[in-house]
């Protein structure tokens, strides 16, 4: 569980270092080719589908 919470992480910080702290720009995010792209709202999706 650890491990996840960590990747989970490294990925935000990475997107959030992509577009300059802005957590709207990740939300939109245009990059499907990055190779973090699928994994960057994870939580998010599961968040709203309950």
């Amino acid at each position: 569980m650890k491990n996840k919470s960590l990747e989970k992480e490294a990925i935000e910080k990475h997107c959030l270092e992509c577009w300059d702290d802005d957590k709207e720009k990740v939300l939109n995010c245009p990059y499907n080719k990055c190779p973090l792209w699928k994994f960057r709202l994870k939580e998010e999706k599961k968040r709203e589908k309950n």
